[in-house]
């Protein structure tokens, strides 16, 4: 029976949420721990961390093995880190956490860190069910059309849970089953504790094996519920790069899906890649072939695209636009302000009601430092204009086409420069 979803308000001293993060990761080929790799602007254990947080636990304890000290960086103070010397198996990473565990928390959820797609509601979700049923442990189970590698669900006539069978044991009848087990779980922290004693190694591994712990609870009679979702995609879980394509591509659809919410005009949902922490006002159109990066602020009505990045430390304020083979990084762009075609500006503020002309190049980058360059309200740049920075151009001023303008070589307000280098030719007032 599947579970209704529900707000679900918690108790923050009953529960805490131990992540197991330790897996190598040896199918991924990556020097990195595989709970590092990158998924859609950060890394994959850091989705995990942040729903779990946000259901407001007593304490989330993350598990970690090799490099270490390159995951506790990564996590930062918010967490507990726990350590699993070798990796033998999930009971025992489990183990590990037990003296993190708070003396007065009642519950124990176990998530993974190779889950980038859980959400907070399906967190809850688990816990509501769990602590309503009077269970010792709940399952997290889902159903999928292709059930392949996971451990299936057993259930007697009545819909009870009876056991789980991993896909390498099952009988040709039990691969048919198309529930899953997901391998998230709550306990009572009690019973997890006891059972946990008992867990022997596998044969074949040598390894301890968290499912192992229903055994010992059924031969105890101890009841098992399982809390049946309909989102299977929250449960993917990473260990492949063609899986970690398949995660990102789920979580770049989702943000896109936030953006529409909020009055964001996407043209084309395949072409566009908008970080998650990006903001964008309402009214602003986004068109085909565009990236936007970590960070990126956008105002309201603005143009962007097709074929833009903005990259990180990009403001655009209200009524901007930004068009075709244009990267825009580090600036900020005032109101109503034009960069329409083939430019690249960085390091750069620009004032209100400025045109930047097609092919201008910001040189902010001198072989040792970033320098920055102005261009205060109303200027106009023409097409092919080279700045190198630093360099400031005033009010109103004017920038001939095919135009150098040399570092430290000021173009005063009102004034118009053109050539190579950049010479002041006259005066003149603009409206």
């Amino acid at each position: 029976m599947e579970f209704e979803r529900k707000q679900v308000v918690f108790n923050m001293s009953n529960f805490c949420v131990i992540i197991l993060a330790a897996g190598e990761g040896k199918r991924m080929k990556t020097v990195v721990p595989k709970v590092l790799c990158e998924i859609y602007g950060k890394p994959m254990v850091q989705y995990v961390v942040e729903a779990a947080s946000k259901v407001k636990p007593k304490k989330v304890i993350v598990v970690i093995g090799r490099k270490r000290s390159q995951v506790k960086e990564v996590l930062g103070g918010g967490v507990r880190v726990a350590y699993q010397e070798k990796p033998l198996g999930t009971a025992d990473a489990v183990k590990a956490a037990i003296k993190d565990i708070p003396p007065d928390a009642k519950d124990v959820i176990v998530l993974y860190g190779d889950t980038p797609l859980i959400t907070e509601d399906t967190i809850r979700v688990l816990y509501d069910f769990h602590t309503s049923s009077n269970v010792s442990c709940t399952v997290l189970t889902t159903f999928l059309d292709n059930p392949r590698g996971y451990g299936r669900v057993l259930r007697n006539d009545t819909g009870q849970l009876v056991g789980i069978i991993e896909d390498k044991d099952a009988d040709y009848q039990q691969k048919n089953i198309r529930e899953i087990n997901t391998g998230m779980y709550c306990f009572k922290k009690a019973d997890l504790l006891e059972a946990l004693k008992y867990v022997k190694p596998a044969a074949n591994t040598a390894e301890f094996y968290l499912t192992d712990v229903f055994s010992w609870l059924f031969s105890r009679n101890r009841k098992i519920g399982a809390c049946v979702v309909d989102t299977s995609q929250e449960v993917l879980g990473v260990n492949s790069q063609g899986q970690l394509l398949e995660a990102a591509e789920i979580l770049r659809k989702r943000a896109l899906e936030r953006f529409l919410e909020a009055g964001v005009k996407i043209v084309d949902f395949k072409t566009t890649f908008i970080d998650a922490s990006a903001q964008i006002g309402q009214g602003t159109k986004i068109l085909p072939f565009t990236v936007i990066d970590k960070g990126v602020c956008i105002g309201e009505d603005c143009t962007i695209g097709p074929f833009c990045h903005l990259r990180q430390g990009a403001v655009l304020k209200d009524r901007v636009s930004v068009g075709n083979f244009t990267e825009i990084k580090n600036s900020y762009l005032g109101e109503s302000t034009r960069v329409r075609h083939v430019s690249y500006i960085g390091d750069t503020k620009i004032g209100k009601k400025v045109n930047i002309g097609a092919g201008t190049i910001v040189a902010n980058f001198d072989g040792e430092k970033k320098n920055k360059t102005t261009i205060k309200d109303k200027a106009f740049i023409g097409c092919d204009t080279i700045l190198i920075a630093p360099v400031s151009i005033g009010k109103n001023a004017i920038v001939g086409a095919g135009s150098v303008v040399t570092k430290n070589h000021n173009v005063p307000d009102g004034a118009l420069v053109v050539g190579v280098p950049a010479r002041e030719v006259k005066k003149r007032k603009r409206p």
